[in-house]
């Protein structure tokens, strides 16, 4: 089809850009190892407590490292598109005979790859320290896909920021948006060890349903009771999302 082809050209344009920064394939595996670094080993102690569920506390901290690092990601998606837009290159492309949606979706596309990026630099790092991944060799493929259409959904909340504001200062700036999108979790304490409010408020977060499936098949394999209800979740986060993003991208380029 003719919009894949022209999608691929405006990918291949973009990753050519991003491949051009090493620094933020670096970036990435650096925040990872500095993740562990703070959390991993002062908090190793935290198994000990009854109920927990892990025996490694590395383990259990890779799921927040993978998942905060495809959340936080969400505005550097929106800056591709919007650097586009403000350098007036989306209005030479919507000038000349391409579909318009390709531009969306070669954005999308870049978004997905520097997600992938950042999670097998995070797998990797978590198996050179020794943590051990019970869903296997499938289980981490479940985890790069799963991380990587969050992704995509947390790229598609900056693009809406982005073409609605067509302001530099707030797309850079709103990371803070996705902070209690990232903290408000189980991320270092299992739900069940959370009391009073924050209990209640991590319990409200969607994404804390995602993590839990993606720390589930890390650390105890393929439980269908704790995967599924994230893997609903992340797909209707990702329609409702992707489907905003696109509305909201179709009325700012009429």
């Amino acid at each position: 089809m003719l919009i894949l082809r022209e999608s691929t050209y405006i990918y291949v344009r973009n990753l050519k850009t991003w491949l051009a920064q090493p620094t933020m394939i670096v970036a990435a595996v650096l925040s990872s190892a500095v993740m562990y670094l703070f959390f991993g080993e002062p908090l190793r102690g935290i198994t000990g407590l009854p109920g927990f569920p892990a025996a490694d506390y590395q383990a259990f901290l890779t799921a927040m490292v993978i998942v905060m690092a495809v959340v936080f990601s969400g505005s550097d998606m929106a800056m591709v598109l919007l650097t586009d837009i403000m350098s007036g290159y989306v209005d030479k492309l919507l000038l000349s005979p391409v579909n318009r949606f390709s531009i969306l979706l070669g954005t999308l596309a870049i978004g997905a790859t520097r997600a992938i990026a950042q999670v097998v630099a995070i797998i990797l790092v978590a198996t050179a320290i020794g943590v051990r991944f019970e869903g296997g060799v499938l289980g981490i493929l479940a985890v790069i896909v799963a991380t990587t259409l969050l992704g995509v959904a947390m790229g598609c909340v900056g693009l809406i920021i982005a073409v609605r504001t067509r302001s530099v200062q707030v797309t850079v700036n709103s990371w803070l948006l996705f902070m209690p999108l990232a903290f408000l979790t189980s991320a270092f304490m299992p739900r069940e060890l959370i009391t009073g409010w924050f209990q209640f408020a991590v319990g409200l977060n969607p994404v804390e349903y995602i993590l839990v499936a993606v720390r589930t098949v890390i650390i105890d394999g393929w439980v269908w009771e704790h995967i599924v209800p994230g893997f609903w979740v992340l797909l209707g986060t990702s329609a409702v999302l992707i489907g905003l993003a696109t509305y909201e991208y179709r009325r700012a380029t009429n």
